[in-house]
């Protein structure tokens, strides 16, 4: 299962350094911050199954393409 409470430190982490810390080091919290996400969020489609986590894997995308079409970016713009 996604270890919730390691995502949760690490949001309240990068919150509590956003206010004190140079823009570099907060893309460096927040590429690690990336990273175990995605990293659990492979354990748990692993755990939940191929099928299941298809399915999930499809409304993450059609989520994205919807806020992507919110904020009026394309993905041909990201392409470039």
């Amino acid at each position: 299962m996604i270890d919730e409470f390691h995502v949760m430190y690490m949001y309240k982490k990068i919150q509590a350094e956003a206010a004190t810390t140079d823009i570099k080091t907060l893309e460096q919290l927040l590429k690690n911050f990336r990273s175990v996400v995605n990293e659990r969020r492979e354990e748990y489609y692993q755990e939940i199954g191929e099928k299941k986590a298809h399915k999930l894997k499809m409304k993450r995308l059609q989520r994205m393409l919807k806020k992507m079409a919110c904020d009026r970016v394309s993905p041909e713009d990201l392409k470039e």
